[in-house]
């Protein structure tokens, strides 16, 4: 993609994220990186397809990329920011100490990604990618017509991870996804009763950097629409992410999701009223415990579904491909925009 790593420093990394790197003492790029390795460990990139190409001796090897993209690696003076793009994605990574050492610390990720082959295998040929986009399903673009580019944002404070305070791995990844404890009900629940007492959402193994969700919606936009794109769209991992999107203007782009979240805030507010108050993080844990089987394991104070409501769950399990698409319009092109997909079953 053409944004400029300038705009990337302007728009997308926030004064706190570079309150805590320090000034850029040193550039090193471009550099054309052709394989899944990366410059230092946490740096490598993915080959999700499983292409097979060959190296410089003719062999065949899975390490090699399709598409290879540019690295850019600028060190300040308390660690590194690394900027990769190639066709369909642009992607900025800041890291907090000494890289090279392996001492650096991921305290910040953000990305614009073109969504015109997701749904497809072709999706996954850009090695940038954490997750495929490949399911026809669930990943299928919102239009046939309209461009559509997806944000991703994470954010968070150097030192402050789950794991730093307290020593306990399993909790570490608990809190991470919740949704990957839920084939052990009882874990699940030992688990989920520290966390909901926390200050911590679901998907918050590290304590939030403060300024990225008054930042980081404009900055996306901007770039977006710079770029020519007529929709900007973002996955909600979990409930107080879409309350965020839906605060920026954000549509769900499913029917039956949007009236899904519906519900389970109705939900919420029923516990509310019956005595429970709960935060914004413990709302987030609540709407995950919802997930939980069987039915009756659900602590009978914090449940809002019974047998007949079994299927409302989170729509995005961030463990399959279910994805909770979320979207803006940016041009004029997509006003009074309805998504192709908006009366699909999910």
């Amino acid at each position: 993609m053409a944004v400029s790593d300038d705009e990337i420093f302007e728009h997308l990394l926030t004064p706190t994220v570079k309150g805590l790197l320090g000034p850029v003492v040193k550039f090193e790029g471009p550099a054309l990186i052709e394989t899944t390795a990366g410059r230092f460990a946490g740096d490598q990139v993915t080959n999700l397809n499983q292409n097979q190409l060959r190296d410089e001796a003719g062999q065949l090897a899975a390490n090699r990329l399709r598409f290879p993209y540019v690295h850019h690696l600028y060190r300040t003076a308390n660690g590194a920011v690394v900027i990769k793009r190639d066709l369909l994605k642009v992607w900025v990574a800041c890291w907090f100490g000494d890289v090279d050492k392996g001492k650096g610390e991921l305290i910040f990720k953000a990305a614009l990604r073109d969504r015109r082959h997701d749904g497809t295998l072709r999706a996954n040929d850009c090695s940038l990618l954490d997750y495929s986009y490949a399911n026809p399903e669930y990943h299928k673009p919102l239009s046939r017509e309209l461009t559509s580019v997806e944000l991703s944002i994470y954010g968070y404070m150097p030192g402050s991870r789950v794991l730093d305070a307290t020593g306990d791995e399993e909790f570490d990844r608990f809190v991470g996804n919740p949704f990957k404890f839920m084939d052990d009900p009882d874990k699940f629940l030992h688990l989920f009763q520290r966390a909901f007492h926390s200050k911590r959402a679901p998907g918050q193994a590290m304590a939030a950097i403060p300024d990225v969700a008054r930042y980081a919606l404009p900055g996306f936009e901007h770039l977006a629409r710079k770029y020519g794109y007529d929709l900007i769209e973002m996955a909600a991992s979990h409930y107080h992410v879409a309350r965020w999107a839906v605060s920026g203007g954000y549509h769900y782009s499913s029917r039956v999701q949007a009236d899904a979240v519906e519900n389970m805030a109705k939900g919420l507010e029923k516990i509310r009223q019956e005595g429970t108050p709960l935060t914004r993080s413990q709302q987030s844990w609540v709407v995950a415990l919802q997930s939980l089987r069987p039915i009756a394991k659900i602590p009978q104070a914090l449940r809002f579904i019974t047998d007949e409501t079994a299927h409302l769950v989170w729509p995005q399990d961030n463990v399959s491909d279910r994805c909770l698409w979320m979207y803006k319009t940016l041009s004029k092109k997509a006003s009074g925009f309805v998504p192709d997909v908006f009366d699909r079953q999910v």
